[in-house]
């Protein structure tokens, strides 16, 4: 018997395990109303995968699976969604599904589209991939990498899907910032202070240059990671052979930002607007101490 397909509704739109994270007080797949993350679904996995690339993938799943009469018909909804794609992965191995789409009517949240908080309907998921039970039950690094305040910090100051998906899953540049805050502050970070709009303001300024960062290679990369055909392998600045020079303070923040420098006076320039940043952070955070 076929199954009527019920609308979105974003006020059946909720966290994919709500209550259920004992050992992680911060849900970073759904932490609040205004962004989310679907990057292990493969959101970024596409040799294009720009702001308005993504999106456009995003917006037209949604927009075809929304027309769908019955949930009966999802193989029809992968052949019109494959012939719509105009893109090439950007690493064959990592499966990009085709349920990603806007969870919520205002299109701030990316998540699963056969999710029960969507559908009302436990077992669609099973249709996808990987399968409820493997979905339901994947922690990303994030999750075990990122201490509390360094996950609040990101959700604090990150308000949208794109850009949060992008730095949620970048444990190095995360941990890098804090690493250097803390060490010239002497102490940890205290989660409280971070919802301080001031601070709020820097932490985005700084995670933004994920997005807009004027030395990014010109080699498609996503991360410190760059592709070729099957194989990935992590990026290396390598300062002595170029330059003379030890490796910088910041390395893995450069490599994190998908760096590439023509010029040693192009490291330090990178290196003196991260430096910067830093400095801005420490000012605000000892000012509202």
């Amino acid at each position: 018997m076929p199954v009527d397909k019920q609308p979105l509704d974003a006020s059946r739109c909720s966290a994919d395990r709500p209550g259920s994270l004992p050992f992680h007080p911060v849900d970073l797949c759904q932490p609040d109303t205004m962004k989310s993350c679907a990057a292990c679904c493969g959101l970024y996995n596409w040799q294009d995968h720009s702001r308005t690339a993504i999106t456009g993938i995003v917006s037209m799943q949604t927009d075809l699976f929304s027309a769908l009469d019955s949930y009966d018909n999802l193989d029809e909804y992968r052949l019109r969604r494959d012939q719509r794609i105009n893109n090439t992965k950007l690493f064959e191995t990592i499966y990009n599904c085709e349920f990603v789409g806007f969870v919520d009517r205002e299109r701030r949240r990316v998540g699963c589209l056969l999710h029960p908080s969507v559908t009302g309907i436990p077992a669609l998921r099973n249709h996808c991939f990987y399968g409820a039970k493997i979905c339901h039950e994947h922690f990303c690094p994030g999750y075990g990498c990122l201490t509390t305040p360094e996950q609040l910090a990101v959700v604090s100051a990150v308000q949208d899907w794109y850009l949060f998906g992008l730095v949620i899953t970048d444990i190095d540049l995360v941990k890098e910032f804090f690493r250097h805050v803390e060490n010239a502050l002497g102490e940890s970070i205290k989660p409280a202070r971070l919802s301080q709009p001031e601070l709020r303001h820097i932490l985005h300024d700084f995670f933004s240059l994920k997005e807009h960062w004027q030395f990014k290679a010109a080699e498609n990369r996503l991360g410190k990671y760059y592709f070729s055909a099957s194989e990935y392998a992590i990026a290396r600045i390598d300062y002595c052979a170029r330059w003379g020079v030890p490796e910088s303070r910041f390395d893995k923040i450069l490599v994190s930002l998908e760096s590439e420098f023509s010029s040693y006076e192009q490291v330090l320039s990178a290196e003196e607007m991260l430096q910067e940043k830093i400095h801005a952070f420490i000012r605000a955070y000892s000012a509202a101490h």
